[in-house]
């Protein structure tokens, strides 16, 4: 509506100059003494039209371009894929997803986004924008176009999971489903005044419809499972660590159970060769007091 209106008021600008173009032109021509002033003002007057005319081709150009874009063409889908790229980057790992993928080594269709779980699984992910559909459905004036407007959406939702469905999903390397990413949440509110869309979409078609907030929420899940999974490799190895310890203070035990009693063995010798030099002290004791008293005698 503003694109109109914009438009219109310059329209009417143009007019207005150039009825004063043709008034200046009959006021001048009335007076053979100022052909030169006229031609002056209409030189003046030419100018002006012309740079209207240059600034109504600079404003309708984006109005265009605004038109062709919110008009489901290859620029919208390039802005879904933008914004779903945006969403992954901020929260999954680096080495956990691929854009533009090529999934399907037989086919060269390539999908917006695969994400790779902690499990190895491929979830692929495709983009698509049904700003058209929005458009229609806000400018509608009665209750039956909007829902005519709701019925088409439904429509274009259900081929699309179809599609993406069968292009992207493979046995034994993918999920059981693909994720139809809708990048705005004004689009997924109609999506939800659609009903049974969301599980008739799931069921049949094996594609999970999801939102910026949605989308969010679910990648936050699977970067949990990378984190779990990090955790337990950690804790393997923490306990391939212990174990070890375990067994070099089992053996230590060991060790120290033998060195205890071969101390304790040594000690027992020492005793009784401590025993022995006492009895032998006390033998040559009282051999050198015997002979004391033999040489007194």
């Amino acid at each position: 509506m503003i694109n109109y209106l914009i438009f219109i008021s310059l329209v009417l600008i143009l007019s207005i100059l150039i009825y004063i173009l043709f008034n200046i032109k009959n006021r001048e021509a009335s007076s053979s003494g100022n052909n030169q002033n006229l031609q002056n003002k209409l030189n003046e007057v030419s100018n002006d039209i012309n740079k209207i005319e240059v600034d109504l081709a600079s404003v309708t150009t984006p109005i265009n371009e605004l038109n062709r874009f919110l008009g489901g063409n290859v620029t919208t889908g390039r802005l879904g894929e933008w914004s779903l790229e945006s969403i992954v980057r901020d929260i999954m790992p680096s080495n956990s997803y691929n854009f533009q993928d090529k999934i399907n080594p037989e086919s060269n269709d390539l999908v917006d986004c695969s994400i790779t779980t902690a499990e190895g699984i491929i979830i692929p992910i495709d983009s698509k924008f049904y700003a058209g559909q929005y458009k229609n459905f806000q400018s509608a004036s009665t209750d039956t176009d909007r829902n005519k407007i709701l019925n088409k959406l439904r429509n274009a939702i259900l081929n699309d999971a179809e599609e993406i469905s069968n292009k992207y999903l493979l046995k034994n390397t993918t999920s059981n489903y693909v994720v139809l990413y809708i990048p705005s949440e004004k689009l997924i509110d109609l999506v939800g005044q659609i009903s049974g869309l969301r599980q008739e979409s799931f069921t049949e078609k094996n594609t999970l419809i999801l939102g910026p907030n949605t989308l969010a929420a679910f990648l936050d899940m699977v970067r949990a499972g990378h984190h779990y999974l990090k955790l337990n490799e950690t804790a393997s190895k923490v306990a391939r660590v212990v174990r070890k310890i375990q067994r070099e203070f089992s053996d230590l035990d060991l060790s120290t159970e033998s060195v205890l009693k071969k101390l304790d063995l040594a000690s027992k010798d020492v005793h009784g060769l401590q025993r022995r030099v006492n009895v032998l002290g006390r033998e040559l004791k009282k051999g050198a007091e015997d002979l004391e008293e033999e040489k007194e005698s």
